[in-house]
Formats: structure tokens, sequence, C-alpha cells
């Protein structure tokens, strides 16, 4: 293979300098190297067999060099995101884009890991924009969602909202009837995420909207009502009435003429 281009049959790409496949690579590189060292030698030197001591020592030389030169070729591809090895993702991608060294809780190989950092660098190279927030959801959850600001919902009309609200947004997750999976950690990694995307004189809240699963099918509509009537014995005494007077309590004109009351004294 020439100098610095990839071999496409290449597998292990880490840093591990050891191996079957890198002791290969090695020597054929080291072979090319050494031919070269040999016509720079002038033609009293050369030799039909590698036994003398200065050939020896040219090997050696060059295995050396095709260690160096596989090393700088590996260093190289990594300037390229796309071909960043495994073992420097994060201290070439993920600590430059991470806060405090934070990394989202979540559990990735050496693959979905290059391919999260990357999007997460397109969210983040994007701007601090309402899209790039979307872009940043969407790449945590598979489920609807809707990313709410809250000075337009004031322009519309919304009530609940003052001049406090201005520069907030909600995220809002249609949950559904059931949790999302792992939602803590993936929260967790989405407010990660949003803190080096969204503008820093914002503040944001997630929210999952869930959904109640109404079964109409057992529902008959009907009108149904029970009659009672409940009696009771009435004790009260005088319940016929008072004498004397009527049922609306007026008194009934009486004559008093030829009375006798002297026995009542």
């Amino acid at each position: 293979m020439a100098r610095f281009d990839i071999d496409p049959a290449r597998i292990n790409f880490t840093i591990v300098r050891r191996g079957k496949e890198y002791n290969l690579r090695v020597l054929q590189r080291a072979s090319t190297i050494f031919s070269n060292l040999l016509n720079l030698l002038p033609s009293s030197w050369l030799s039909a067999i590698q036994g003398p001591n200065y050939t020896l020592e040219l090997k050696a030389v060059a295995v050396e060099l095709a260690k160096v030169e596989l090393s700088l070729e590996d260093i190289f591809h990594d300037t390229d995101f796309n071909k960043t090895r495994p073992e420097f993702l994060y201290s070439l991608i993920g600590y430059m884009i991470f806060l405090n060294g934070k990394l989202p809780p979540l559990q990735f190989d050496s693959e979905e890991f290059r391919s999260f950092l990357l999007a997460v660098l397109r969210c983040l190279l994007q701007g601090a924009v309402p899209e790039s927030i979307e872009a940043a959801v969407d790449l945590l959850y598979d489920k609807d969602f809707d990313v709410f600001e809250a000075f337009i919902l004031t322009r519309l009309g919304a009530n609940g909202f003052d001049i406090s609200d201005q520069f907030g947004f909600d995220v809002a997750i249609f949950a559904g009837d059931s949790f999302p999976e792992n939602m803590f950690n993936v929260e967790q990694s989405l407010r990660l995420i949003l803190n080096i995307i969204r503008p820093a004189h914002t503040l944001f809240k997630i929210r999952y909207i869930f959904t109640d699963m109404f079964d109409s099918s057992g529902i008959v509509d009907a009108v149904r009502w029970k009659l009672a009537c409940y009696y009771y014995d009435d004790v009260r005494r005088y319940w016929s009435g008072v004498r004397d007077r009527d049922r609306l309590g007026v008194k009934v004109n009486q004559s008093v003429s030829d009375e006798d009351h002297s026995d009542e004294f």
C-alpha cells in the first residue's frame, strides 16, 4: 500500500502495536524501506546475499523506520473524525464538545460512540437555533416530541406565561401509555447536550406527556333509576293539632259568655 493510504483489508485500527496483522504490515513496509536503503549504497557495497553486517544493520533500521511510518500514518488519519481510532474519540472529539469532562451515561460500542459524537458535533456547529435543539432531541428519543418556545406561545395568547418566561422553552416528549426506555439516563444525556447547544441566556424544561388508554367497548348506553319510599312512626305529642287552633295556627273566635271559672282559682 502507498504511504498514508488506508488498507481496505485492514481490521485492527486500535493503538495496540502487536498481533499478526500489525507484524505483517511492519514486514511489508520494512521490505520497501530496506530496498530503498540498499539502492542508496554505491555499487562496491552491494552484495548478492544479505549476509554482510551492513545488510543486517540496514534491515534493523528499516524495521524501526517502518514502525515510525505506520504510527505517523495512524496519527494522520486521526485528524479525520470519521477515521479517528476508538481510543482517541473522546480526547479529540468528546473533550472538545462536552462540558467539564462529562459524558452521557449511555452504553455505546466504538462505532456507535463515533456516530453519536459526530451527530452532537453537527448539532453544535449548526448553532443555537431551534432546529439544532430538535436534532439533539431526535438523537436520543424515538418517540414524537415538540419544542415550544415560551415567547411564541405568549404572542399566540397562551395563558400562564408572563415576562419571566420570555427566555424559556419546553421540550415535550409524547410518551404514549408507557415510560420511555432507560428514561432517566436518556434524560440526563439530553440535558448535557442541550446545555452545550442552547443559548446561554435561556432555560428549559423537559416534560413527558402520557396518553391514557380508554376502551369504550364495554359501555352500554342506558338509563336506570330506582324509586324508594321511607316511612317512620310519628311519636310527637299533639300530632293531631292543638285544640281551638286551625291547621294554620290561627285562633278561632270562641264565645266566653256564661263560662264559670271559679273552680280554677
